[in-house]
């Protein structure tokens, strides 16, 4: 397991994380939690957490 923080909440990192979706390629790691919250958001029309919001925009 990784020692690195989510950039979008700032929890751990799981073995398998997920990526962001609002990057086209998608490079962002965050955790499994995170990414299924922006799966959520898309699918029920809700706009994403922007990155300003993000505790590494702060």
């Amino acid at each position: 397991m990784t020692d690195a923080s989510c950039p979008r909440c700032g929890g751990p990192l799981s073995e398998r994380p997920a990526r962001t979706r609002l990057t086209v390629d998608r490079e962002v790691q965050i955790c499994s939690a995170c990414g299924s919250d922006e799966a959520v958001r898309e699918a029920t029309g809700r706009a994403p957490v922007p990155f300003g919001e993000w505790p590494i925009g702060r």
